[in-house]
């Protein structure tokens, strides 16, 4: 993405800014299409020269990475080495650099450092407790990651972006000069509202996970409540992920994640779920599984972890459960009620439309890039 002429925005803001954005993945991941891609786009949109760096195309990614040798793995990582190397490039004609997690997952932040040479107006951004390790997570290669990353960006950066109040209050503890809270946002117009047909006689409940492999762990902490509710009535678990599942006593339906295919991942189900434990990583989660969900109108039962918690108004806009013994009350409850499902999924979607849209949210973003801009001078 290059520099566009100046739009509508620059006139009505009266303001213009070159900004480089660095993802810390490729664009299939949803925090880099939800965060740093969309706002890379409507800044450009705006009429502000963004030049959007992600860690590199996602052909390369399926090619060398996912479900590859250690040693294809090695030349993947070797390859996104060398791509950043060449995107520091983009750095010293910038106003502002943001920089989406770590500009190399592996090691310490030596790349940070040298944007910090070359540009001292960076805005990092956070929308997980990186400072914790991943709980399900089982590879050799995260012993190599430093999980002391956002402290040490704290000192880099003049500006810290945190998607929720637990980043924020870290951050904040460990030295960061500003810190602005924005949340993961859905955008409503890509998500039409379901519809609630109902269920022919037989029919299967359809329960719906959709989120990373590394992440399936916790949906495997409901095996037994989901067994024991599909012994009361037909019951299925629709998981879309780039990994597959299998509970004991549970039909569940394994479908790859595609872009084309994540509307219908999201509506298809009655419910949408996110269990969590309660573990310091998983406080620092910004409850974008359950924001997707009821931006298409399912309705959804969560974990009371973190911003789960903020997300949804208990018994309103979706349900909030603990125990197994609770998770299966509000499946039975909404298992047993289709206008309870359809009542509590457009509250949900009216949620999230109120306080979790990326216009509500823009405006905060912008003036963190602006002040990082003017801080020292352009």
């Amino acid at each position: 993405m290059g520099s566009v002429p100046k739009g509508d925005g620059v006139r009505e803001t009266g303001f213009f800014m070159r900004v480089v954005v660095f993802a810390n993945e490729t664009e299939q991941y949803a925090g880099v299409r939800h965060r740093a891609l969309w706002y890379a786009d409507r800044l450009a949109a705006d009429g502000h020269a963004v030049r959007f760096c992600p860690t590199a195309p996602v052909s390369w990614w399926r090619r060398l990475y996912h479900r590859k040798s250690r040693f294809s793995k090695l030349l993947y990582l070797f390859m996104v080495l060398l791509r950043r190397m060449a995107q520091l490039r983009h750095v010293p004609g910038a106003d502002v650099v943001f920089v989406k997690g770590p500009l190399f997952l592996y090691g310490p932040p030596l790349l940070e450092r040298v944007v910090r040479r070359l540009n001292p107006r960076i805005v990092f951004d956070m929308d997980d407790a990186l400072w914790e390790r991943p709980a399900y997570v089982r590879s050799p290669f995260t012993g190599l990651i430093d999980y002391a990353w956002p402290r040490k960006m704290a000192a880099l950066a003049r500006h810290a972006v945190a998607g929720n109040r637990v980043i924020e209050a870290y951050l904040r503890d460990h030295g960061a000069r500003a810190v602005t809270v924005v949340p993961t946002c859905v955008d409503p117009a890509r998500y039409a509202q379901k519809t609630y047909p109902a269920r022919g006689a037989g029919a299967p409940l359809v329960l719906g996970w959709t989120g990373i492999r590394d992440n399936l762990g916790y949906l495997r902490t409901l095996g037994g409540a989901l067994a024991e509710l599909s012994r009361e009535f037909p019951l299925e678990l629709l998981v879309v992920s780039d990994g597959e599942l299998e509970l004991p006593g549970v039909k569940v339906v394994n479908r790859p994640w595609t872009v084309e295919g994540e509307l219908a991942a999201l509506q298809e189900p009655d419910i949408g779920l996110m269990p969590l434990e309660d573990t310091p990583r998983a406080r620092g989660k910004c409850a974008f599984k359950a924001l997707q969900y009821m931006c298409a109108g399912t309705p959804v039962i969560l974990s009371p972890v973190g911003m789960n918690t903020e997300v949804v108004e208990d018994g309103v806009s979706g349900f909030l459960a603990d125990t197994p013994e609770q998770w299966k009350e509000r499946i039975r409850a909404l298992a047993a009620d289709p206008a309870l499902r359809e009542r509590m999924g457009r509250a949900g979607r009216a949620r999230v439309r109120e306080a979790y849209s990326f216009e509500t949210h823009y405006p905060r973003f912008l003036e963190v890039l602006r002040s990082a801009a003017e801080e020292t001078g352009r």
